[in-house]
């Protein structure tokens, strides 16, 4: 099939390439311009830098932003690696900078929030710092390319057969429409209200962490870190694989239970799988509709909550076929993959799980509670031992996540812990309407 796009001669650029002229890039630039707004290039407002490639990882140090890191509007932390001290500060991150992802899933972008100024970037993403902010605030800019029209222009820059990427020279080429100033300024407040619920909500839970695992006051356990470790046959049950047996895991939860009542997840609450709905019916934001639901996968959950722009989005019709019946303060856990990460389903969440994630519906106990407990050593050692690898891919069977026990702490603590991740999560709920909000109102300035 040939396609055909007309261009003027004005919209010539230093690309020959075919791809970079088609009608699908073009005409919503076009449109912006009939309006009146002004159109400039990205590059005569940016000083892009990359990052450097660090294969060497810390326990302490400075924390180390990976492409697996990015995501839209703000950086997941869940998994963050940290380096040594001792690297340039050229690559050193400040307020307010913008982070765009080069490869992997090219254009992802976020703005730097308090909690990863001074960290470091790897060399799959750039840092583009706003070099007049007279005519432009980097807030509009991150919530101009989390927009269609944003996202198209990403897309049309990329570059590469099987591996696509991004490089300074394509990047100066995005078109971004210079709106009033004072609008910009409107939408930095709401994305600073924003970060503000995002900080205090990961603030919150980590407070909530930090009273459980004292209310455990379980001793430190010195493990021999041999390859060799025996298991007396009293010991074993029907999991035969060697991480179960692990002393540090295995000592561990013996320790907890000593001082402390514990119940199987499997006895407070019901345990649901996801669906796979087939990549066929998969859809990337450029072609997602107005209707269409956020397909969230295992990569989906971050700074624990569920992502608000996933990659993927699937249909109305099968989100109603599916019908998988996710409620408020439902915990969403993944069991493949990245196994292990949890989040708390809010009223601001509309989506269709995959068959990688189970959706916990506690009955007993509160939510906000087992989810701190599933969120500590005391749940991830749990996790850990009942992995198994399906062929290459590690996966966590629900009859195994049904087999985690969870202490009962006295019933003051578990209040003062839920309070804390009750309110960590209205937060939450908070920021993503904050961001819908501005991401909103840029649309409905270029659009009209």
């Amino acid at each position: 099939m040939i396609y055909t796009s007309k261009i003027y001669f004005n919209e010539i650029e230093d690309r020959l390439d075919s791809r970079f002229y088609q009608e699908l890039y073009l005409e919503p630039i076009r449109k912006i311009k009939q309006k009146g707004i002004a159109i400039i290039n990205l590059g005569e407002l940016i000083e892009p830098t990359n990052g450097v490639e660090i294969r060497s990882y810390v326990k302490k140090g400075v924390p180390y932003i990976r492409v697996s890191d990015m995501k839209s509007f703000f950086v997941n932390t869940n998994a963050i690696k940290y380096v040594d001290a001792e690297i340039p500060n050229k690559v050193r991150l400040n307020k307010e900078d913008i982070l765009i992802s080069r490869s992997g899933n090219p254009g992802v972008t976020s703005i730097v929030s308090n909690e990863i100024i001074d960290s470091i970037i790897s060399s799959h993403i750039i840092r583009i710092v706003i070099k007049s902010k007279q005519k432009i605030e980097p807030a509009y800019v991150v919530l101009y390319l989390n927009t269609r029209i944003g996202k198209l222009q990403i897309d049309r820059i990329t570059n590469g057969c099987l591996v696509t990427e991004i490089n300074h020279p394509s990047l100066g080429l995005i078109k971004v429409p210079l709106i009033d100033k004072s609008v910009q300024l409107n939408l930095k407040k709401l994305l600073e209200k924003a970060e503000v619920k995002h900080t205090e909500s990961i603030k919150k839970i980590e407070e909530a962490k930090t009273i459980f695992i004292k209310e455990l006051a379980v001793k430190e356990i010195k493990i021999n870190e041999n390859k060799f470790y025996r298991v007396f046959f009293k010991d074993l049950n029907d999991m035969f694989t060697p991480r179960y047996y692990y002393p540090l895991y295995q000592q561990t939860i013996k320790e907890i239970e000593k001082k402390f009542k514990t119940v199987k997840l499997s006895d407070i609450s019901e345990i649901k799988r996801g669906d796979e709905p087939g990549s066929k019916n998969y859809k990337p934001i450029l072609n997602k509709e107005s209707k269409d639901v956020p397909f969230i996968r295992t990569s989906d959950i971050v700074n624990y909550e569920i992502d608000d722009y996933p990659d993927f989005y699937l249909p109305k019709e099968i989100f109603t076929e599916l019908n998988q019946d996710i409620q408020k303060e439902d915990v969403i856990f993944t069991k493949d993959g990245k196994i292990g990460l949890s989040a708390i389903y809010t009223e601001s969440d509309e989506c269709i799980l995959a068959s990688g994630l189970a959706r916990i519906r506690v009955k007993k106990y509160s939510p906000h509670y087992v989810f701190i407990v599933l969120n500590t050593f005391c749940g991830l050692y749990q996790t850990k031992q009942r992995v198994v690898i399906a062929a290459t891919l590690p996966h966590l069977h629900p009859e195994r996540l049904a087999e985690i026990k969870i202490p009962i702490i006295p019933e003051s603590k578990q209040k003062e812990i839920s309070k804390l991740v009750k309110e960590a999560f209205d937060l939450k709920a908070e920021k993503k309407e904050l961001i819908r909000k501005a991401r909103e109102e840029v649309e409905k300035v270029i659009q009209e």
